[in-house]
């Protein structure tokens, strides 16, 4: 963001949250179509992106990539946004009911 853009979101204290959301826009693009396909980012809460994804094969497959993903993420947002990865079950096609934390 521009400094003066910063200061004035800062002044209203939604700095935070803008950007939070642009960690929620920039999923998509770090992860790429086929991971965000799979693992589809719900939001930002306490520094933690929470994503769905529809098994336990995915939390632990995603497991494995976590730090490269928290990396990635945080490099493209140009600060660290986001403190974790949160993996949450849902199932394809549930798309109705909320996910469950695990």
């Amino acid at each position: 963001m521009g400094g003066l853009l910063e200061a004035v979101l800062a002044e209203l204290g939604v700095a935070d949250k803008v950007r939070e959301c642009q960690a929620l826009l920039a999923w998509e693009e770090v992860a790429g179509p086929r991971l965000a396909e799979r693992a589809t980012a719900l939001r930002v809460y306490r520094g933690r992106l929470e994503l769905a994804v529809p098994s336990a094969v995915w939390r632990t497959h995603l497991s494995f990539s976590k730090q490269q993903l928290l990396d990635r993420i945080n490099q493209r947002l140009g600060q660290r946004v986001v403190r974790d990865l949160v993996f949450v079950n849902r199932p394809a096609g549930d798309s109705d009911r909320p996910p469950r934390t695990l």
